[in-house]
């Protein structure tokens, strides 16, 4: 349980830090260089590479492994080389480390999650227009679009930084409505959020057990098929998986 929860924060932290420099202006940064670049890029596709054959030896069918998966190869293909190609190849990375987290593939499919999301960008789009309109030329901190989208993230969030205010009459009227709904909108955000990271790894410890039931069920059912060649240690086995296997299931009976 705790390696797979520093499994999910670990890729939730690379996919954040890798759609950043996707998006980012190399052209006047001293760090942020092409070359930083393609070395982040030849790293995550030897990561991708070793996640990839770890998973690949797990499977049993190893065939319709790379069948189902040919998804996971394509991104894997080093293509950063061709300009026009590198963009499109670093999306494919971003979606198939993406692919790497069920707890993000599982926000991308839920429903509630996908609602929740959804009002919080309408909400956040229509802010921002709404004080990019009324605030641009008017409002010396406000210069672009992407201003005022951090404006209404920072109201909402009710971290208010103080380096964009309003000063129109409109602009304070968004500015109040952003503040007065903002805790509300993170509070649902961040609720769904928890939720769905309890009901994921529930989910996989539910099936862990089952999984487990499972075995020493296999197990029970072998020896008592050769009871009449058991050794004494082995007996001892079969009777301790018996009560075992008694208590587990008796248990998820209660349970449901």
């Amino acid at each position: 349980m705790f390696w797979r929860v520093m499994y999910e924060i670990f890729v939730i932290m690379l996919v954040i830090t890798y759609a950043i420099l996707l998006f980012a202006d190399f052209s006047n940064h001293p760090l942020l260089t092409d070359e930083l670049m393609h070395w982040v890029d030849n790293g995550l596709i030897v990561m991708l590479i070793a996640e990839y054959m770890v998973r690949l030896w797990k499977a049993k069918n190893k065939r319709q492994f790379v069948i189902s998966n040919w998804f996971d190869l394509v991104a894997m293909i080093p293509l950063d080389q061709y300009l026009y190609l590198a963009r499109f190849m670093r999306v494919l990375r971003l979606v198939r480390i993406v692919r790497a987290s069920p707890f993000l593939l599982g926000v991308i499919r839920s429903g509630p999650m996908r609602q929740v999301l959804g009002v919080v960008t309408i909400i956040m789009l229509w802010s921002s227009t709404a004080i990019y309109l009324l605030e641009y030329g008017v409002n010396e901190n406000i210069k672009s679009f992407t201003d005022a989208l951090w404006w209404s993230i920072v109201t909402t969030t009710t971290v208010g930084y103080g380096d964009i205010s309003p000063v129109t009459s409109g602009g304070r009227i968004m500015a109040t409505i952003l503040m007065v709904t903002g805790i509300g909108m993170i509070g649902a955000l961040t609720a769904n959020f928890a939720t769905h990271w309890t009901e994921t790894h529930d989910a996989k410890s539910d099936s862990e057990t089952d999984r487990l039931t499972e075995e020493i069920r296999k197990q029970t059912i072998s020896y008592i098929q050769q009871i009449e060649s058991l050794r004494e240690e082995e007996y001892e086995t079969l009777k301790e998986s018996l009560d075992l296997l008694y208590r587990r299931t008796r248990k998820k009976h209660e349970e449901e």
